[in-house]
């Protein structure tokens, strides 16, 4: 088995195994600088294209995140999975990385108990669980509550909109979140998220803040785009604290889901932690469904990573 970073020229042939279309996003990635060709790794074995992982960073560029995990079914995963990590995460850690994440959804993996084995036998450990909730365009324009007002990011300005981010933070029940927090602090955790965010999509008109009719701000939601498909996502949503309790997260949802609906987008997709109760209520009074899990790993490259 032969483990090496990938040559550029290999791209569309490796992105290809599979099925996967991952070519554009990895290009786009390099063009950006998010990523490179020396932290993208493939497998081969007798000179055959078996296997391949990507990784990119986000703000924080000794944080690796990996996606585009793919092994052949002509070899057997765990050895060859193993393999192509271990020396993937070892080049990361050479390379200055301080961690590695991964996300398994269960709807999209064939075997996700199998991918979960073998990144805790890398020294991967789950920090957070979250539940996918779908809306699908019924053809029935989305009605807004008329509680609050709601201003533009292009209306009130990117300090204002970043404090707000900051502010609904504060206590949050997401568990990425509160370990971003302990990590960065308040105010660091609330200009990272805006940062990761402007590298998705970045509609200043769209992203919208929910004030009272006293002139206090409740909340923010941040409705975008995802990929190249007709779909969209509440990638960010929150209430201030002293605001939370009352329900104000629906209307603010419904807003976010609206916008995306205005641009055509016939399905919504929204992910929140497993322990936010207050969020699934939201979002199920929302019209969203319950469609699949996704489960979060880190894997601490300041040690090498474990033989397993």
């Amino acid at each position: 088995m032969t483990i090496r970073p990938i040559r550029p020229e290999e791209l569309e042939a490796y992105c290809a195994l599979g099925g996967g279309g991952l070519a554009d996003v990895v290009r786009r990635f390099w063009k950006e600088g998010r990523s490179s060709p020396d932290v993208c790794f493939v497998a081969e074995q007798d000179a055959k294209p078996v296997g391949r992982v990507f990784f990119h960073h986000g703000p924080s560029s000794t944080e690796r995140y990996m996606f585009g995990m793919y092994v052949d079914d002509s070899v057997d995963f765990r050895e060859t999975g193993k393999e192509l990590l271990t020396t993937a995460l070892t080049g990361l850690a050479q390379s200055g990385a301080t961690c590695a994440m991964s996300a398994i959804y269960d709807i999209y993996e064939k075997n996700p108990a199998r991918k979960q084995e073998l990144l805790e036998s890398l020294g991967f450990r789950q920090y957070q669980e979250k539940k996918r909730y779908v809306w699908q365009d019924s053809g029935v324009e989305v009605e807004v509550p008329t509680r609050l007002e709601f201003r533009s990011l292009a209306v009130v300005g990117e300090d204002v909109f970043t404090e707000a981010a900051r502010r609904v933070t504060e206590g949050t029940l997401d568990r990425g979140d509160q370990a971003d927090l302990a990590k960065y602090g308040l105010g660091a955790a609330g200009r990272m998220y805006m940062a990761v965010l402007k590298d998705i999509e970045f509609l200043p008109d769209e992203w919208q803040l929910g004030y009272f009719a006293d002139g206090k701000p409740c909340g923010l939601v941040v409705p975008q785009r995802i990929g190249i498909d007709n779909e969209g996502s509440i990638n960010y949503i929150g209430v201030v604290p002293e605001s939370r309790g009352s329900g104000y997260g629906f209307d603010l949802l419904m807003k976010g889901t609206a916008l995306l609906q205005r641009r055509g987008l016939k399905t919504v997709v929204a992910e929140t932690d497993v322990e936010n109760l207050p969020m699934h209520a939201a979002l199920e009074r929302a019209g969203y469904t319950h469609q699949g899990t996704l489960q979060a790993f880190r894997c601490d490259l300041t040690a090498h990573p474990a033989d397993g």
